[in-house]
């Protein structure tokens, strides 16, 4: 009976607290929005499967029915390409009310350049009433595609053939930066995008100086400076804001944070103060564009106010939710909480009340870290490789969650008095699985937790090594085309819940066994319970962790020292590379920092600001502790026999 009334008192707790975890976070959020359609919206119509890197496009069905989509939401679209489907835009575009922004993408192939000039042309003057403005290129002074000459010949060359104002498309630095361009434009087109700025700016910092009508935020100074100083630079020209726009989901950048709430909040600020301040603008964008994954990471696909479903991700209007679905996980966890507790209760070993109730909190936290990571992994599994990748990680996950569960279970129950039968070096348990009967892994969840806690340790280092890093690798033509192979971490999201299992439960563990330590000196059971080789912690057992003595005190631990360095060094490097950014002109020359390939300066300013970085990096160094934790109890382990005495100490 006692059994039993600790089993429910033990479900009924878990569940509440893993109902908490998932409600706390979605709890919907009241957004101060502005009635009314926006002005315009970035138009990209890509479904699943459709890309330009494959070259599969948008049927004139499939793109209508999207501008019906859009019909009362915005005044106008705004194409990136005059051909590959999107010549049905301009056709199209007035049976529902819209006016376009229509655009010609330009690259540094010059065949390509003149069929998008030509297309642009031609859509131009055979459809004036929906046509309101052309855009000759998108960021080509950005990608360095053409020079600033090359790209005001082909403006010069749509200006002598189309009636519209023609204009260029660009972020706002590389506006003043090539002021000439500005001469041959009847309209600046900038963007601005917080998000992606060198100094990326968050939904929530303050500007001591700000607006206190918009609660101070520095994103809407910024936006009104930006503004200012690009009017300031060239007076009398019309400057429109061609993108602005926030994620709903990636990785963070500084503290601008990608959220469903933050884009929200974003749209609602920015609608309502280009209509106090009278700006022209186009938010960036309708649609979600999976295919950008690929060159962008989960961030890159994830800018639209529809998704790649066409649902609507927010109502104007209505209260708004960082995940709308979160009860879904919150079902999946629950359950799975309560069948490993009832599983553990009904087991042989005849737990007692306190061992269900601290198998049933160890079991909810596996079972709610491992259904977040999943659910989050298979939201952004946009293309194969991901959705690979998505199940690995979770076989590896379910793995070690079995492991150290079933070890938990069996200590709890008394059947396990020392957690570590084999070893307790790197190299001493790995000897030992290589001479394990295949057949046994399961019945060894001590050995089966070392090796899936080193494949996590290879997986923690593998992602602090590209989150920090900007490598070019290659080109490699394929066709008519040239795919860029090369890693960087801007885009790479932080896998924070794919080792929260491994870094953070794990650890919670091996710190709760130190409460069980019986007659073991505490700073002997707290060196053990830390080390590798004893996982599933110090369980008060007066047997030994066996570390074989050796004539060296380092030859054996060189895995050990070799895994602390990447795991501490690599969460160094990534806390360093998210606090730089990147400053240009004045400010750069009186600034000490490290010279960027163009001008800038990187410099040390948002330390400690990515809240998602230093969680990441925090369950780096706790990965590291069981490695540190070997070093020390090996040391002070004696050798085989004394070092010999060298020959000068004879002397």
């Amino acid at each position: 009976m006692t059994r039993v009334l600790a089993a429910i008192i033990a479900l009924v707790a878990v569940t509440a607290l893993n109902w908490l975890w998932w409600s706390v976070p979605n709890e919907p959020r009241t957004i101060d929005w502005q009635p009314g359609p926006v002005q315009g919206l970035s138009f990209a119509p890509y479904r699943p499967g459709q890309s330009p890197l494959t070259k599969t496009f948008p049927t004139a069905a499939q793109i209508e029915a999207d501008l019906k989509l859009l019909q009362g939401k915005t005044q106008s679209v705004r194409t990136y390409t005059s051909l590959e489907g999107m010549e049905a835009v301009p056709r199209l575009a007035g049976k529902y009310g819209l006016k376009v922004w229509h655009g010609a993408w330009l690259n540094n192939v010059e065949r390509e350049n003149l069929e998008q000039i030509s297309a642009l042309i031609e859509h131009a003057n055979r459809y004036p009433d929906n046509v309101e403005r052309v855009i000759v290129g998108n960021e080509v002074l950005l990608r360095k595609d053409l020079s600033a000459d090359q790209l005001i010949r082909y403006i010069r060359q749509v200006k002598r053939a189309v009636k519209q104002p023609v204009t260029y498309a660009e972020v706002w630095e590389y506006w003043l930066r090539n002021p000439q361009v500005a001469d041959e434009v009847d309209i600046i087109t900038i963007h601005i995008l917080p998000y992606w700025e060198d100094e990326p700016i968050g939904m929530d910092r303050i500007d001591p100086k700000g607006d206190p009508a918009y609660g101070k935020l520095a994103i809407k100074t910024h936006i009104m400076d930006v503004m200012t100083r690009v009017k300031n630079a060239f007076p009398g020209k019309r400057v429109v804001i061609g993108e602005s726009g926030w994620p709903s989901a990636g990785r963070m950048r500084a503290d601008a944070r990608p959220g469903l709430v933050e884009q929200a909040r974003y749209y609602a600020l920015f609608k309502r103060l280009a209509e106090t301040e009278k700006l022209e603008y186009n938010l960036v964008e309708a649609f979600d564009q999976q295919w950008k994954s690929y060159q962008e990471g989960t961030v890159g696909a994830e800018w639209g106010l529809f998704d790649i479903a066409r649902e609507q991700k927010f109502q104007i209007g209505a209260k708004v939710s960082a995940d709308p679905h979160w009860r879904t996980p919150l079902v999946i966890s629950s359950v799975a909480g309560v069948l490993l507790v009832l599983a553990f209760a009904l087991s042989r070993g005849r737990p007692g009340p306190l061992a269900i109730v601290a198998f049933a909190l160890f079991a909810q936290a596996v079972a709610t870290c491992l259904t977040q990571a999943t659910w989050l992994n298979y939201a952004h599994a946009f293309y194969t490789t991901r959705l690979i990748g998505t199940v690995l990680y979770l076989v590896a996950g379910a793995v070690f969650g079995y492991a150290l569960l079933r070890g938990i279970g069996d200590i709890l129950t008394a059947r396990m008095t020392d957690a570590s039968l084999y070893g307790a070096r790197v190299r001493e348990a790995w000897s030992s699985w290589r001479a394990l009967p295949r057949a046994h892994i399961l019945q060894r969840p001590d050995l089966l937790l070392q090796i899936a806690f080193l494949g996590f340790t290879v997986l923690c280092i593998f992602h602090l090594i590209v989150l920090s890093v900007d490598w070019y690798i290659a080109a490699i033509p394929i066709g008519d085309s040239v795919r860029v192979i090369a890693i960087d971490g801007r885009y790479r999201d932080f896998p924070i819940m794919d080792f929260a299992v491994p870094a953070v439960v794990l650890m919670a563990w091996k710190l709760a066994t130190l409460l069980r330590t019986g007659g073991v000196p505490r700073a002997q059971a707290v060196a053990k319970a830390l080390s590798f080789g004893r996982l599933l912690g110090y369980d008060g057992g007066k047997g030994y962790v066996r570390m074989e003595p050796t004539h060296s005190r380092w030859a054996p631990l060189w895995p050990e020292l070799l895994l602390t360095a990447f795991l501490v060094g690599g969460a160094v490097a990534l806390t360093l590379t998210e606090g730089a950014i990147k400053i240009h002109g004045a400010a750069a020359l009186l600034a000490s920092g490290w010279p960027a390939p163009d001008g800038g300066k990187w410099v040390i300013r948002a330390l400690f600001t990515n809240v998602q970085s230093n969680w990441f990096s925090a369950m780096a160094l706790l990965m590291a502790v069981p490695y540190i934790a070997t070093i020390y109890v090996s040391l002070r382990q004696p050798l085989a026999e004394p070092p010999p005495e060298s020959f000068t100490g004879k002397w």
